[in-house]
C-alpha cells in the first residue's frame, strides 16, 4: 500500500461525513446518492454486456455501495481512511468487501469487474496529470473489455470561482465549521476547514477543535482525456453533474464516463 498522505485530513470529520455530505448537496449543488447512482446506472447499461461485478473507489462511509448493492450489484468498496471504512462496515455489514488502499494501488485481479465508480470527487486530490495517468491505469488493468469507469471531479469553475476565494460557514447545533479556501495557484485550491465538536450534553459539553488541509487540483477536460488515452480509455465523455447534458463552463462537477478497450 502507498503511503497514506491524505488519510489524517478524515480522521476529524469521518464521524459527522454523511452530514457534512448533505450540507455540500444543498449548497455546493453536488447531486444526493439515489441521483449519482441512477446515473451510473445508466451507464452501465450501455455497455456491452450486463454489469454485474463493481468496484467504488474513495467509497467513503459506503452510502453509494449500500444503494449498489440494494440494486443487486456484487459491490467492493476501496478508501485510504480507516475511520470512513469503520463506519462504511457499520452501514453495509459485514459482507461486502472494503479494502484500505490509496490510489493508484488498487489490489484487484486482472479484468476481474465489469465497472468502477467514484463519486464525491475523491479524484479532485490527484496531483496533475501524471498522477491521474496512473490512476487511470490501475482502473484500466481490473476493468474487463468494454469496462465503464464513471467519476466525477470538481470543475475548474467550482474550485477557482464557487467554491473558492470565499469563507464558509455553517452551525449545526452539535457541531460547527469554517471552510476557508485560497487560490495561490490556478492548477489547485487549499481548503482550510476547521471544525468544532460537541462532546457530552447538557452543561458539561465541550466542543473538540480539529483542522485539517485539503488541496483540490483542477483537472481541465484537455488534460483529463489526454490520460484517458494514455491508460487504454479511447471514450471519454464528460457530463454536467450527473446529467446527460454536456460539461459547460459553469458545471460544478465534471462526470466523466470512460469506457476500457
Amino acid at each position: 500500500m502507498a503511503t497514506d498522505a491524505h488519510a489524517p485530513m478524515y480522521r476529524a470529520i469521518a464521524e459527522i461525513y454523511d452530514r457534512l455530505d448533505d450540507w455540500i448537496i444543498a449548497n455546493w449543488h453536488e447531486k444526493p446518492v439515489p441521483e449519482r447512482v441512477a446515473f451510473l446506472r445508466e451507464q452501465w447499461a450501455r455497455r456491452d454486456g450486463d454489469v454485474r461485478d463493481v468496484v467504488d473507489l474513495c467509497c467513503g462511509t459506503g452510502s453509494v455501495l449500500h444503494d449498489l448493492a440494494r440494486a443487486g450489484y456484487a459491490v467492493t468498496g476501496l478508501d485510504q481512511s480507516p475511520q470512513m471504512l469503520a463506519l462504511a462496515r457499520q452501514r453495509l455489514g459485514k459482507h461486502i468487501p472494503l479494502i484500505q488502499a490509496q490510489l493508484p494501488d488498487l489490489p484487484l485481479p486482472e479484468a476481474s469487474v465489469d465497472a468502477v465508480s467514484s463519486t464525491g470527487s475523491g479524484l479532485s486530490y490527484t496531483a496533475g496529470e501524471e498522477e491521474l495517468t496512473e490512476v487511470f491505469r490501475a482502473v484500466h488493468r481490473v476493468l474487463r473489455p468494454g469496462g465503464v469507469f464513471v467519476f466525477d471531479v470538481l470543475s475548474r469553475h467550482m474550485v477557482t470561482e464557487h467554491a473558492g476565494h470565499r469563507v464558509w460557514a455553517a452551525d449545526q447545533g452539535d457541531f460547527a465549521f469554517i471552510w476557508e479556501f485560497t487560490n495561490s495557484d490556478e492548477r489547485y485550491s487549499d481548503a482550510f476547514y476547521t471544525q468544532f465538536l460537541r462532546r457530552g450534553e447538557g452543561a458539561g459539553a465541550t466542543y473538540a477543535r480539529t483542522s485539517e488541509k485539503h488541496r483540490l487540483y483542477v483537472l481541465d477536460h484537455p488534460l483529463v482525456r489526454r490520460s484517458a488515452e494514455r491508460a487504454g480509455f479511447p471514450r471519454a465523455e464528460v457530463f454536467d453533474n450527473y446529467t446527460n447534458a454536456p460539461a459547460h463552463e459553469t458545471t460544478l462537477y465534471d462526470t466523466w464516463s470512460l469506457t476500457r478497450d
